[in-house]
């Protein structure tokens, strides 16, 4: 039987569309574009759909862990008060590495506590002390894409560097008010490019260092309520994109610079409506750099946003049970 060329033609452009078929899956734009490969495994680009899927928070009055999902769904919570392994003192502040392992600063027991992301204890360090490796007390603390971890120290006035189980590697600062130097170091973040970033309460201002070595880059902020100044500066995060979100406590609101410190925007005012904000202390900004999810102090909650302000949702009222606060002081999306 003869079977012309043009019959083999229209096979083989349908086994090619077939077999790539197999290999992607291609989705509308704004969605995630989602590459399958031949064994099964999934590599997931997101534009604007939240991409992470669980956030963290210290409920510190509470002496507690509690964990949600992105919309704000309760799933788990750990913690009580004591010195036993797994119990705090007073947490402070919550940091996740890229493995899912949970660190935490506990300003009283003076030392960062690890833990799996369901609340498994796995080991602690720190000790009282102004020498490496020990602390005075223990703030924010931020872990970089390599996996060392970054604690602010309010009375030692000091940045400490670890490896992930906890070996003193670096530390930097002093008292002051000059290049460098703190007076009140509160929140801390790694960026993706190699810089460190910390926020000074009393200096009122953000310092911007490198995260081997911890040398000094620059600085922005002065005491005001104008753009690009701040009030009592407490939590910090840096997007994807290397902007540093900044949440601007004794102003009430959120701002947004650059990489280096140029304002792009902010967003907030004082009061308990949707998007406004009271005694915002902590913030935290999902891989995508579109959802920002902040740690309010005075009206017991968490707020989602946009990554330019937009208010999206919330979740928490004041009390003990699940998904209530007694001073949500830390906030960690994963």
């Amino acid at each position: 039987m003869f079977v012309s060329w043009r019959y083999y033609q229209n096979a083989l452009a349908i086994i090619l569309i077939a077999l790539l078929a197999s290999s992607f899956v291609l989705v509308q734009p704004g969605y995630s574009t989602i590459i399958t490969s031949n064994n099964g495994s999934n590599i997931s680009s997101n534009n604007n759909q939240d991409v992470s899927k669980e956030v963290f928070v210290v409920d510190y009055a509470n002496i507690r862990i509690q964990k949600f999902d992105t919309d704000g769904k309760f799933i788990t919570k750990w913690g009580t008060e004591g010195d036993a392994k797994g119990q705090f003192k007073i947490p402070h502040s919550v940091a996740v590495d890229s493995s899912g392992i949970v660190y935490v600063t506990d300003m009283i027991d003076l030392s960062v506590k690890k833990f799996t992301g369901d609340g498994k204890f796995i080991t602690k360090w720190g000790s009282k002390g102004s020498g490496n490796g020990e602390f005075r007390h223990p703030h924010g603390i931020a872990i970089d894409s390599s996996g060392s971890v970054y604690v602010t120290d309010m009375t030692n006035l000091n940045i400490q560097k670890f490896t992930g189980d906890g070996k003193f590697i670096t530390s930097w600062g002093g008292k002051g008010d000059s290049n460098g130097k703190f007076m009140a170091p509160e929140g801390i973040a790694a960026d993706p490019f190699g810089n460190i970033f910390v926020s000074d309460t009393a200096n009122n201002n953000i310092q911007k260092f490198t995260a081997a070595d911890g040398k000094f880059i620059t600085s922005w902020g002065g005491k005001g309520d104008g753009k690009g100044q701040l009030n009592s500066p407490t939590g910090i995060d840096v997007d994807s994109s290397g902007n540093l979100y900044v949440a601007d406590d004794g102003n009430s609101r959120i701002q947004k610079f650059t990489n280096n410190g140029d304002f792009i925007t902010m967003w907030g005012s004082k009061g308990s409506k949707n998007g406004q904000l009271d005694r915002p202390h902590d913030i935290a900004v999902d891989s995508s750099g579109n959802n920002v999810y902040v740690a309010e102090q005075g009206n017991f909650r968490i707020q989602k946003f946009t990554g330019d302000g937009k208010f999206i949702k919330k979740w928490g009222t004041e009390g003990t049970d699940d998904n209530q606060f007694q001073d949500p002081h830390s906030v960690f999306v994963y």
